[in-house]
């Protein structure tokens, strides 16, 4: 970490020498030696050099959102992450417009699956930070309240939430009556071409193959549009357990957050989910080293 935050500071004196406009990282005071108090410093003041009342900011997007992207690689060394947070929450809500912004950004880059920085934890975080702000009008409050309450669904270490579906030949079931080590959901549709294309990855994955013949492995591909033709003339491996929400009471009653299919949930023996809404990588690297 110490190599990287040298190499950062590094990097910007040799840019901002050459007169080009970089993100304005803040100067760690050289007293802090060890590498959790200069994370902690750099991401407590990380924001202390940009002015939000500038509303070009949000238009120069190597400031705005790359200091963002660049600011949440820095977490996984902070041990005060909702101070960071409350702090730069504190920033971004002087101005509506700029705090408009930043949200969208940090919904991109935390809360996206297909994110390379992908992080729900992170975003619940700067949403409750932002709820607990006094600076939030009544139709904001409204809004990120209800992200807030569809983002605390299924969290990493809780129960899933439980759910009834139908299979192919008429027979019901549940989430809760899965026995294995670990359940693999999968919530998709067969017109969906990229859940086409996930349900191809997961049929040649090796590793779900062998935990699946292992006996370690189960998995329920849920059709979330309900029992549909194209899902009635589709194929799915023996091994699935190959089903459809007759009743569409994921997605109308929100029982779970998917924003996009394909959604993969990794649960264990007790149902408490390990990955949520994540793509099928996260899944197969975890399944290959556990």
């Amino acid at each position: 970490m110490r190599v990287f935050l040298l190499v950062v500071f590094a990097l910007s004196a040799v840019v901002n020498s050459l007169g080009l406009e970089v993100f304005p990282l803040p100067s760690v005071p050289d007293s802090l030696v060890t590498t959790e108090s200069r994370a902690n410093y750099l991401a407590l003041h990380y924001w202390d050099n940009i002015d939000f009342n500038d509303s070009t900011i949000i238009g120069n997007k190597d400031i705005s959102e790359q200091g963002f992207s660049n600011f949440i690689s820095i977490m996984p060394y902070v041990t005060q992450k909702e101070i960071a947070f409350s702090e730069f929450v504190s920033k971004i809500s002087l101005k509506p417009d700029v705090q408009d912004y930043f949200m969208a950004v940090a919904k991109k880059y935390l809360a996206e699956s297909q994110s390379p920085v992908f992080n729900d934890e992170l975003y619940i975080m700067m949403l409750q930070s932002l709820l607990s702000s006094d600076m939030l009008d009544s139709a904001r409050r409204a809004k990120y309240s209800m992200i807030l309450d569809t983002e605390m669904k299924n969290r990493v270490g809780e129960v899933a939430t439980d759910f009834e579906f139908m299979l192919r030949d008429g027979g019901r079931g549940r989430l809760s009556e899965i026995n294995a080590k670990y359940i693999l959901v999968f919530f998709s549709d067969p017109d969906c071409d990229r859940c086409n294309l996930a349900k191809a990855q997961i049929d040649a994955s090796a590793v779900v193959r062998i935990k699946l013949l292992l006996g370690d492995l189960a998995l329920l591909s849920v059709c979330v549009e309900g029992d549909t033709e194209t899902w009635k003339t589709s194929k799915t491996p023996d091994e699935w357990i190959d089903a459809c929400d007759e009743k569409c009471a994921i997605y109308d009653q929100e029982l779970y957050d998917i924003p996009g299919l394909p959604s993969f949930y990794l649960l264990d023996s007790s149902h408490r989910v390990i990955l949520r809404d994540v793509h099928f990588q996260l899944v197969e690297n975890f399944l290959d080293n556990n």
